[in-house]
């Protein structure tokens, strides 16, 4: 697949199929639409492409930046491997806020892009003061409304997904996702502290993505094409005074060398009790003992 960030190519992108949307999680329902996407242009011999967004509107808007669902690195490896020819990630900003629907279609979409159909979500909307929707891009194109997956009669929501990782409920997303949620980041440098109580850990920061329930969680890391299973903190290690910031520090069973500075992921497989501030050490080490049996008994 081939990424254009805020970058326009037509001889890939002219008569293709174009799935336009901000696709935040790549949930099953979006996953849906673009599967029709792809089987659309496989059967007309044509080429399949997405538009979206970075920042998603919602986050440029509300300025918040703990709103994303997965990171646009792994959104782009998703779309990748279901062979989807190309990926346009356009700089939402002031200036395509306040470009006219209108505008939008004929600056962005004919002139840019110039696809032969456009497939959109029901509720879609575009342009300033979202003013564009299916019923005007008819004007230009040939459009449909993709036929998004539900779980029976509930249409799979982002909104909902982004309640449950808050929630700490990671163990109810994968029937949403399709996937349990995972963050991918570099391992940092830590404080030592799990080293000191036996139980070393690969240390990360979750940027730029929603922040789950501080606690405890059955995981699973991936690095070079291994798994390994373990136990994560999400918080900030009260025991051992408040640190500034939220770190994900993940224990594994199996020890690894060589992670610091290495792209990790780690997959929340189920949580299992909240962050708390223990009195000593050694109730501390003893409540870890237990997370680890605990762990072990999900996987």
């Amino acid at each position: 697949m081939i990424v254009y960030r805020n970058k326009f190519n037509l001889k890939c992108t002219k008569k293709s199929i174009l799935v336009i949307g901000n696709f935040d999680g790549l949930h099953l329902g979006h996953i849906s639409i673009v599967k029709e996407a792809i089987k659309l242009a496989k059967n007309n011999k044509q080429r399949a492409g997405l538009l979206t967004f970075d920042p998603n509107p919602k986050e440029f808007f509300t300025k918040n930046n703990k709103f994303k669902i997965i990171s646009n690195l792994e959104k782009e490896k998703i779309l990748s491997e279901m062979k989807l020819n190309y990926m346009i990630v356009l700089k939402f900003n002031k200036s395509l806020r306040n470009l006219s629907a209108e505008n939008f279609i004929k600056k962005i979409l004919i002139n840019k892009i110039n696809p032969h159909q456009v497939i959109i979500g029901k509720e879609f909307k575009f342009g300033k003061n979202r003013t564009g929707n299916s019923t005007l891009l008819k004007n230009y194109f040939e459009v449909k409304i993709a036929n998004q997956k539900k779980i029976g009669d509930n249409k799979i929501s982002s909104t909902e997904i982004r309640k449950l990782i808050e929630k700490g409920k990671v163990s109810d997303i994968k029937k949403l996702l399709g996937r349990n949620w995972s963050v991918t980041s570099k391992v940092i440098d830590g404080d030592k502290i799990g080293r000191k109580l036996g139980f070393r850990t690969a240390n990360m920061i979750i940027e730029n993505r929603i922040q789950p329930l501080r606690g405890v969680y059955a995981t699973k890391l991936h690095f070079e094409g291994n798994t390994f299973e373990g136990i994560s903190n999400f918080g900030i290690a009260p025991t051992f005074g408040i640190k500034k910031n939220n770190v994900l520090e993940t224990h594994l069973f199996s020890p690894v060398k060589n992670l610091y500075k290495k792209n990790i992921k780690v997959e929340f497989i189920k949580f299992l009790r909240k962050e708390k501030k223990f009195k000593s050490k050694k109730n501390l080490t003893d409540q870890i003992v237990k997370d680890i049996k605990s762990a072990k008994k999900v996987f």
